[in-house]
């Protein structure tokens, strides 16, 4: 009788203990290693700090960015500054006072957001929020390169992305487009995912995004991709020097509290560090 039951028992035992289920126990395991020291180790960071601008974006200096001149600072309702998930951002409409009247380049409208921190941050693009104000695509969005000359060597090369849109409502189906591009930790990217891989970087303590959107109401999509060149080598210079973070300043800072942290306390009998 007894000799039945551990053999009944090493039957059960070989049922559950499977290949499947060992290799997802020993994912557990290594998971929760990784969750702990080693994951101190690795410098493994999950949660984002909140890492503050130099200045708000809506102090940018007109006379920086001339010949541009701005016509009106709009103010967002509240539920579109909730929808937006930040309250650092500004919507200016612009008018470059080197073209004449009938320049479709004349008028030009420049929306700039920042948000920072958090976990898992999902920025709002013109992909989305126009199809939600009654817009459709006119034709497949691009990713493209600009050159933008006041950039640093190495960084002229500015990703962006272009949508094209018409609004179903009205009868002569006046098309849109609109250009931009994300500021993310220190770098360029056009598009969501690569503003994810960035935040999602899990050796930095600090996270944030700023997209800057151009547009011109009057310009066709070829000329809008060239008005954002212009526009984009007036203002991004402005916001890298004043506005945006030095995030591998902020980083290599922290990095040095953490290694300062991670040091064991001195001894009163301990030489002093340089001294013997």
């Amino acid at each position: 009788m007894q000799l039945q039951k551990q053999r009944t028992k090493q039957i059960s035992t070989s049922r559950i203990v499977t290949p499947p289920f060992l290799v997802a126990f020993l994912m557990l395991a290594a998971a929760a290693i990784l969750a702990g020291p080693v994951a101190r180790r690795l410098n493994v960071k999950h949660a984002k700090l909140h890492l503050p601008l130099k200045a708000p974006l809506a102090t940018l200096d007109e006379k920086v960015i001339l010949p541009y001149r701005i016509r009106e600072r709009h103010v967002l309702e509240p539920t579109v500054v909730e929808a937006l998930g930040t309250d650092a951002y500004l919507s200016w409409a612009l008018v470059d006072t080197s073209v004449p009247p009938s320049d479709p380049l004349r008028f030009a409208r420049l929306f700039v957001t920042y948000d920072s921190g958090g976990r898992n941050l999902v920025p709002h693009r013109p992909d989305i929020c126009y199809l939600g104000a009654g817009y459709e695509p006119a034709q497949p969005h691009e990713n493209i390169e600009i050159e933008v000359p006041s950039l640093a060597p190495g960084s002229r090369k500015l990703p962006v992305r272009v949508c094209t849109f018409v609004q179903t409502s009205l009868r002569d189906r006046v098309k849109e487009s609109v250009v931009y591009t994300f500021h993310c930790n220190g770098r360029f990217v056009a598009t969501r995912t690569g503003v994810r891989v960035l935040m999602n970087d899990l050796t930095n303590t600090y996270a944030y995004f700023s997209k800057v959107e151009a547009s011109f109401p009057k310009a066709t999509r070829t000329q809008c991709i060239e008005g954002s060149r212009k526009l984009f080598a007036r203002v991004l210079p402005v916001l890298l020097a004043e506005h945006w973070p030095d995030f591998k300043a902020a980083e290599e800072a922290a990095r040095r509290g953490a290694a300062a942290t991670d040091q064991p306390p001195r001894k009163e009998s301990d030489p002093a560090p340089g001294r013997e």
